[in-house]
């Protein structure tokens, strides 16, 4: 495995050098702490911005009633925050909107002083803030929404030579992989007598595969899109549960050099390897999870809110628990105690 080093260049809007943001974000947490929750919210809020469709939020809230606020900038330089309260059973939503240009040389924290309320605008304009703010751009990937994925927004060589390189790491006997002359989106993965077919997105045969195989098509799917530059907002969830680890680190790499400028990535992970990048602090977000009143809460911190000094180590801060993400195994201490008693 050759050495790599990662690099994240002009992490602020292009023409506007003091308005910086995190272009790519590798988001950490135990089991059950919102990595893939966050991902299906901003999914549902892109939905809602790009649509007008209220519906998709309400799958959001837990219970009858919640709300969200979310900052972005989307076309030309204007900081955008959409605020939004859930009602559930009143199926309604309501919408705060404000919006403010970014000058020369504004940065984020200054733009927010300035936000105008346009809320009035907004609800008299239109039924989805997209004539507005214009159409988001992104691509999500988390297992659970593999199945819809389509190929018709990605260049078909450009998916061809991805798919060859991940799944022929990944696996060296499935080097053949070929468009079908007779199916439409349909690509040919080849292993002696045997056909895997992946067809509009969709993994046909997935069982004739292994998981980290599978997963690497997946991959694959994701890593085309970014190498075509078809999108502008990724988010990647947790697709490396079954992929050697080295090769979860250089394909990130691979993703880091294709972020162009005003784009972003937010990367989800277990691999505490991960954590021995050549990245910045400000790269590294932790989710926890405590619970509070009997009330279950996740927060977020990054590492750089608590990490200061450039020796800092964020590995040996996550072994140590600085960041409170670690989980709690005091239940499995019953399980040796009540072996020994034995």
């Amino acid at each position: 495995m050759k050495t790599i080093y990662y690099f994240i260049d002009d992490e602020c809007l292009d023409g506007r050098e003091r308005f910086r943001y995190k272009k790519a974000v590798i988001l950490m947490g135990t089991n059950a702490t919102g990595k893939t929750s966050l991902g299906k919210a901003l999914l549902k809020i892109i939905t809602y911005i790009n649509t007008g469709n209220p519906t998709v939020l309400y799958d959001m809230v837990a219970g009858n009633t919640g709300s969200f606020t979310i900052d972005f900038v989307n076309e030309g330089f204007v900081l955008h925050r959409l605020t939004a309260n859930i009602d559930v059973a009143a199926s309604n939503v309501d919408i705060l909107y404000s919006s403010t240009k970014i000058d020369k040389m504004d940065s984020y924290e200054k733009c927010v002083v300035k936000l105008e309320d346009h809320t009035d605008e907004a609800i008299a304009r239109m039924n989805s803030l997209k004539m507005i703010v214009g159409s988001l751009s992104y691509r999500f990937a988390y297992p659970e929404i593999e199945s819809s994925i389509l190929l018709d927004d990605i260049d078909r060589d450009v998916f061809l030579k991805t798919l060859r390189a991940v799944i022929g790491t990944l696996d060296p006997t499935l080097r053949e992989v070929t468009i079908s002359r007779d199916l439409k989106d349909t690509f040919i993965i080849r292993r002696k007598n045997a056909e895997i077919i992946i067809q509009q997105g969709k993994l046909l045969n997935r069982e004739v595969l292994s998981s980290g195989t599978a997963e690497g098509i997946d991959v694959a799917i994701f890593l085309a899109s970014m190498l075509a530059k078809d999108k502008t907002f990724y988010y990647c969830d947790e697709h490396f549960s079954y992929i050697q680890s080295d090769i979860e680190k250089r394909i990130f790499g691979l993703m880091l050099d294709r972020i162009s400028n005003n784009e972003q990535l937010i990367f989800t992970t277990h691999n505490t390897d991960m954590l021995d990048l050549n990245l910045p602090k400000h790269s590294y977000m932790f989710l926890r999870k405590k619970v509070e009143d009997g009330e279950c809460k996740v927060s977020a911190v990054s590492a750089s809110e608590i990490l200061k000094r450039n020796t800092d180590s964020i590995r040996n801060a996550v072994e140590n628990d600085v960041f409170g993400s670690l989980p709690d195994d005091s239940l499995l201490d019953e399980l040796e105690l009540g072996w020994g008693a034995e």
